[in-house]
């Protein structure tokens, strides 16, 4: 144990924001695309303004799509896929080569009205370093599916529960108490203080993997024709290729 110990120790250190990324990888994020070019479609934000939006839920970035569609009903749309990590860092200016029109990220609408009596507001100097334009972003943690190796982070409440019986555990001893966090405030104590952060893990939510399963052959065709064309000259590279994390 006490090895343990002192390797944990040894890690215990504020995360780049590229470490903070990486790890926010495994989780997809969705938006609207142009089947033409690839390039992520600007979506009405709060109070109509337009912004190039990444959506945590596909739900959330199914509607989008459709209101985008309405609009401009002669365009071929269709859902891409941003890591999540990517997706943050960008819509927080963390890099270079950013498009100069108005990022943001944007939780999943079903769980921000689930948590909406619970959920704290920002603290005043994480909200004075933050997008103003992203939503709250509730994660879900619980100490008693926590081991030194994983700690897991959730997106879902129901994620969260699978997991529970997953692990052999009663559904019905499942513990009422739950921790809240934002992600961002999350992130912003990942890069600033001093913790073995290995174990912490972002799990995907299910609705996220069940739609990028429905959209992989369509999209993995696509994929294909635009790299080649990207590497033919013919098409610039997507946005997020383009750009570059700090």
């Amino acid at each position: 144990d006490g090895d343990a110990h002192q390797g944990s120790e040894h890690h215990a250190r504020p995360l780049e924001v590229q470490e903070v990324v990486e790890k926010l990888n495994t989780v997809p994020a969705f938006k609207v695309v142009d089947d033409e070019t690839g390039d992520i479609v600007p979506t009405p934000g709060k109070g109509g303004e337009a912004c190039l939006c990444w959506y945590a839920d596909p739900h959330d970035a199914r509607v989008a799509l459709a209101i985008v569609a309405a609009r401009e009903p002669g365009r071929q749309l269709s859902l891409g896929t941003t890591p999540l990590g990517t997706a943050l860092a960008m819509s927080e200016g963390w890099g270079t080569g950013l498009p100069s029109m108005p990022l943001r990220l944007q939780a999943s609408s079903a769980v921000l009205r689930s948590v909406r009596d619970v959920l704290s507001p920002l603290p005043e100097r994480a909200a004075a370093a933050l997008n103003a334009r992203t939503s709250a972003f509730p994660v879900f943690l619980m100490e008693e599916l926590q081991s030194p190796s994983v700690a897991p982070v959730f997106f879902r409440r129901e994620d969260l529960a699978s997991c529970w019986r997953i692990s052999g555990r009663a559904p019905e001893a499942l513990p009422d108490s739950l921790t809240l966090y934002d992600l961002r405030v999350l992130v912003l104590k990942m890069m600033s203080t001093g913790a073995d952060w290995r174990s912490l893990m972002f799990v995907a939510p299910g609705s996220s993997l069940q739609q990028i399963d429905a959209a992989s052959q369509h999209g993995a065709v696509r994929d294909l024709e635009r790299q080649a064309a990207v590497a033919r000259g013919d098409e610039p590279p997507p946005l997020e290729e383009a750009a570059a994390i700090a």
